[in-house]
């Protein structure tokens, strides 16, 4: 039977040692080429790649020659026989030529060899992007509704918003803070992460339709998606350090006053059943920058796992930590003490790691917007304490 050769070439310009990273690291694949990855690095270790719709790549490493050869075995889930893909790097001044063969004689890979050359051109002109310059194509091409997602409550089935963007489609369409939605476009929405999936392949311009519920009524919106902002990140991690070092200053004051003649009873009574009160609040916000503190150094050794939900809104947890803080004073010292824990790692961050510009931007773009987090929790302390 014939065999069928996809071959393409890229000149990157970025260390021979960040592509073959690229190819043989669970949190490096995950900023280029898939959702979510897991990596057995050596040869006969398995390779699993998962994208936020649903399908997956699979496979093994057959030879691996540090910043020279990757080669593999693989096969999608919805494949029957495995093509082999070779990957070969050399390097000159700085500069590394990738050339990428994938090959096999099977009857399906000859009817998908075209549509598969060209998700390896789309995914290699995302490597070279994020190698280069740290942006993620698909996340700079893709649009928006304009939301800020929030905690979820139980029973949301749905990502609840924190509020919606100035200017954007969302707001324009009507979309609220407190809003949960249900699906877009048909395709049902339990996680941040389905809502971006199920605007893979729109533009900015497109309408999209969303189903959301407010208040316990179901309800319909035609959103008209947004081009994405692309913010620029502080060259340094002390720059960076510095800046969001700021903000936790900021918030922590308005924190602080919020909880100003307020009694230890107010603090820890909850406004209903199942509710937080605002020291459950104070809690959460410890719980979650402890989870930062593990995300960022698993960011840090490459070592990212890939979580379907966060552990910061488990109620057992939050107990657990009112425990060992009972007072509002010691959660907020305890806060305070946990966000300048998280502006050491920043300032501690590696060179080598700020040099992985994928990894270094997608950590910089988390932390310039993280503690508004808090802030958004604001308005839930004050209510939580006049009830």
């Amino acid at each position: 039977m014939a065999t069928k050769t996809i071959s393409l070439k890229r000149t990157i310009h970025a260390p021979a040692e960040h592509v073959y990273r690229a190819f043989t690291n669970a949190t490096s694949l995950r900023e280029w080429f898939c959702d979510g990855a897991m990596v057995q690095p050596r040869v006969g270790g398995r390779l699993y790649c998962q994208w936020d719709d649903g399908h997956a790549l699979m496979g093994k490493y057959t030879a691996l020659a540090p910043e020279k050869k990757i080669a593999l075995d693989l096969r999608g889930d919805t494949e029957g026989d495995y093509s082999q893909c070779v990957i070969t790097l050399s390097t000159k001044d700085g500069i590394t030529s990738l050339q990428l063969t994938d090959s096999s004689d099977s009857k399906l890979w000859l009817k998908t060899a075209d549509a598969c050359e060209a998700n390896w051109n789309a995914a290699l002109d995302n490597l070279k992007s994020v190698l280069e310059t740290g942006v993620d194509l698909r996340l700079a091409r893709q649009p928006v509704l304009g939301v800020e997602i929030g905690e979820p409550k139980p029973g949301d089935e749905g990502v609840r918003l924190d509020g919606v963007t100035e200017g954007m489609g969302a707001r324009e369409a009507g979309l609220q803070q407190g809003d949960v939605i249900l699906s877009v476009n048909g395709k049902k929405t339990p996680s941040w992460n389905a809502i971006g999936a199920a605007l893979n392949g729109h533009a900015a311009g497109d309408k999209v339709k969303v189903v959301f519920r407010r208040n316990g009524k179901t309800m319909n919106a035609t959103v008209t998606l947004s081009a994405r902002p692309m913010p620029e990140v502080p060259a340094t991690a002390e720059a960076l350090a510095e800046i969001v070092a700021r903000k936790y200053t900021e918030v922590n004051r308005d924190l602080t006053q919020a909880f100003k003649g307020v009694s230890e009873e107010k603090a820890a009574r909850a406004p209903a059943p199942g509710e937080w009160s605002a020291r459950h609040v104070l809690a959460h916000l410890i719980a979650e920058e402890r989870n930062l503190h593990t995300w960022l150094t698993d960011m840090i050794a490459g070592n990212e796992p890939w979580y379907e939900r966060e552990t910061g809104a488990l109620r057992i947890r939050l107990d657990a930590v009112i425990n060992g803080f009972p007072t509002v004073q010691a959660l907020l010292t305890e806060l305070k003490r946990n966000e300048a824990e998280t502006v050491a790692l920043l300032n501690a961050l590696p060179d080598e790691f700020v040099a992985r510009k994928g990894s270094y931007r997608r950590l910089a773009l988390r932390m310039l917007s993280w503690p508004d987090h808090a802030r958004e929790h604001l308005g839930q302390i004050i209510a939580a304490v006049k009830h």
